[in-house]
């Protein structure tokens, strides 16, 4: 996101910077604030760097922090939910995660981290999230590559945190049973209904670029029903877990030894929801790589989640042939992988647009809006086309079930 300081605060805004100096127990003497967050390629508005200066116990401190909040009432109130869902995550389920990963003693390699949450609000028409900067963890540009060394650290931090909620199940049944009412209704697909006409929008002009003249029949015989398949993919059964839901490049943060990628971190955790795994691994895949990547380490990429999903559950005194039985997670790969087929295809010229483009888009993704983006009719990017083909042939190719979902 491009990046610019700020010199005159909204008045609100300035009230929440004290707010925040005061829960991190600093007395401010300074501060700057940066619209955007240059070492994230976010086309999401509403992100604010802060650099806090001041005194702790008579020590100079500098504290930098990456803040959410939306001025416009109009914006705060759509993204109410949102914000809603990101403070139960660092306030209710993180804690609880890091006592089970505490309590059984988890192995250095087998260990999740979590960004540090300083100052979160749901107060009506107040909404703010402040976390600390990560500064020690890189953020890859979306249109970069990702590599098999990359994309088996996500698939294993995926494993990580689902082997936590899965563990949280079994030895604290009633937590969990409390987290999943907090999540009882998905952000994004809670009300089934009417597809949005710009949902409908972006969908269509994917399928219109696919060459395969059978597939995109397929594709657009079930356009009518993807928000209905969202919405059930979407709800929880005996071998669901705590999902990120947004798992994609924008939301990963890599450590690295040299050039060599060591350690993963996930941010924005406002979609969270209780799902198949299934969800966040087909989400993340479909929207981060690409056909090459698929064809050539998918059936690896599985097997490094699957293998660390069973390690973590081994630490925690669990056998993953109960948890999540390998029958069973072949069966959601089948009937879950759909949920990353719709969102990359509805989400796929907005990811591969350039970024002023894909603000605009992001804004009238999920709106009922009868905005017709006419200019990206005459304008389509090779990207966009390769990526859309890539990704519903590799679905057609493992024969994955379109429908299936439709009949839970």
């Amino acid at each position: 996101m491009p990046v610019r300081k700020i010199s005159h605060s909204h008045p609100e805004f300035i009230s929440i910077i004290y707010k925040l100096a005061d829960k991190c127990n600093i007395n401010l003497t300074d501060y700057v604030v940066v619209y955007g967050c240059e070492d994230v390629d976010s086309f999401v508005r509403g992100i604010y760097r802060l650099r806090l200066t001041g005194n702790r116990d008579g020590q100079k401190i500098k504290l930098d922090i990456v803040m959410k909040w939306h001025p416009d009432p109009k914006t705060r109130a759509s993204l109410r939910d949102a914000y809603r869902r990101e403070f139960v995550f660092y306030r209710h389920i993180i804690p609880q995660l890091l006592e089970i990963q505490r309590n059984f003693k988890n192995i250095e390699g087998l260990k999740i981290k979590f960004p540090n949450c300083v100052f979160a609000s749901i107060e009506y028409d107040k909404e703010v999230l402040a976390v600390q900067k990560i500064s020690e963890f890189s953020f890859r540009d979306r249109f970069h590559k990702m590599d098999l060394q990359h994309v088996s650290l996500v698939l294993k931090h995926l494993a990580k945190l689902h082997a936590l909620s899965f563990a949280l199940a079994r030895n604290s049944p009633k937590k969990f049973r409390e987290i999943k009412e907090l999540c009882s209704k998905d952000v994004q697909y809670g009300d089934p209904g009417p597809v949005p006409s710009s949902m409908k929008y972006f969908y269509e002009a994917s399928v219109n670029v696919i060459l395969d003249t059978a597939i995109k029949k397929k594709m657009k015989d079930f356009g009518p029903n993807i928000l209905t398949a969202l919405y059930k993919c979407t709800q929880s059964d005996n071998y669901s877990a705590i999902c990120h839901a947004d798992c994609w490049n924008n939301n990963v943060g890599f450590k690295y030894k040299g050039e060599r990628p060591v350690e993963v971190i996930f941010i924005d955790y406002q979609m969270a929801r209780i799902a198949s795994p299934v969800t966040d691994i087909s989400y993340f895949l479909y929207m981060s790589t690409d056909h090459d990547f698929i064809k050539k380490h998918y059936y690896h990429v599985l097997d490094v989640y699957y293998g660390t999903l069973a390690a973590v559950l081994r630490q925690c005194n669990l056998d993953v042939n109960e948890i999540y039985p390998q029958s069973i997670f072949q069966k959601h790969l089948s009937e879950y992988t759909v949920l990353g087929l719709i969102e990359s295809l509805v989400s796929m010229m907005i990811i591969t647009a350039e970024n002023e483009e894909a603000l605009r888009m992001t804004e009238l993704k999920h709106e009922d809006t009868s905005e017709i983006f006419c200019e990206n009719e005459k304008q389509v990017r090779p990207l966009f086309v390769e990526r859309v083909n890539g990704i519903v042939s590799d679905f057609f190719e493992k024969n994955y079930s379109l429908h299936a979902i439709l009949l839970r």
